[in-house]
């Protein structure tokens, strides 16, 4: 079977006594055009998207009268960290944006994907890192851009 778009989300649905099947995505593959997937009842799934969007958790890939393909996005180890200030959001994102990681927003907390080098680096900034099994959703958006510098020369 090929997907080439999104139908909506579980969240926004009522699944009615649907089969619902799902597919792990892990949350690194979400800006992929094309996958290829199976689903938890054994479907072998393609996926290519014609529109340029980021899968979520959730996300409906098919849908019947009797059965529902439906994006979930497996738990992975995360450094959780509860700033206790603007300031120590600041100071952390400033931290974190240095080594170049994906930052996960949550109401009142970061997430980054687990390295233990850096969770030791934020354990000794003080910021009281805690390791924790999570869904990586709700990614900060990162935009690669390039710098165009004009020069005038004489």
């Amino acid at each position: 079977m090929i997907i080439e778009k999104i139908l909506g989300n579980l969240h926004d649905i009522d699944v009615k006594g649907r089969k619902l099947d799902t597919i792990d995505i892990e949350w690194y593959e979400v800006n992929k055009k094309i996958l290829k997937k199976d689903s938890s009842l054994g479907k072998e799934i393609g996926i290519r998207l014609s529109e340029h969007r980021k899968i979520n958790d959730g996300d409906i890939l098919y849908m019947d009268d009797s059965e529902i393909i439906a994006v979930n996005i497996p738990e992975s180890e995360v450094i959780l960290i509860e700033p206790k200030s603007m300031v120590d959001m600041g100071t952390m994102c400033y931290e974190i944006g240095n080594q170049h990681v994906p930052l996960f927003l949550t109401e009142g907390s970061i997430m980054i994907p687990y390295e233990k080098p850096l969770m030791e680096l934020l354990d000794k900034k003080g910021f009281n890192p805690k390791k924790e099994m999570r869904k990586l959703v709700n990614g900060v958006e990162c935009h690669k851009h390039s710098h165009h510098h004009q020069h005038e020369h004489e």
